[in-house]
């Protein structure tokens, strides 16, 4: 982080409502210390027991990103804020893939939903919140 704010702005987002409360939060931020807005969406490997057509789940995967990806779009379209919007596909670990990305692209901050699209509710913070926490080495916010 600068000694003038943060210059960019890293939210990740699943298209969870949680995740949408964060662009919220992120959008904010990004309007007040006039920082560049990223919203990066990653859509991990199938699983291993996936048995159909990878080309068809990574088109699929696409398809329902682009849904909600507009709603991120608009959402700081409303903050005043333009937001870059990114997807990478194909990654063994969602939470490295945030990471490597944040580093790459000198990412002063991290927001990141409590969980995500998973169902369990059980948990105050998801495995993804979890790891960006612990790893990252910006500032991380997470939003509940």
């Amino acid at each position: 982080m600068s000694e003038s704010g943060f210059k960019r702005i890293l939210v990740a987002v699943d298209g969870s409502e949680v995740s949408l409360k964060a662009v919220n939060h992120a959008a904010l931020l990004a309007k007040h210390e006039g920082a560049e807005l990223i919203a990066l969406h990653v859509v991990p490997k199938p699983p291993f027991e996936f048995s159909g057509d990878i080309a068809i789940y990574y088109d699929e995967a696409r398809r329902r990103a682009k849904r909600w990806l507009r709603d991120v779009e608009s959402t700081a379209a409303r903050h005043g804020v333009g937001a870059r919007v990114e997807v990478l596909v194909d990654a063994s670990s969602i939470t490295e893939a945030i990471l490597g990305y944040a580093e790459s692209n000198q990412v002063e901050l991290v927001v990141t939903g409590t969980r995500g699209m998973t169902p369990s509710r059980r948990m105050l913070m998801g495995s993804v919140a979890i790891g960006l926490v612990q790893y990252a080495s910006c500032p991380v916010l997470v939003v509940r």
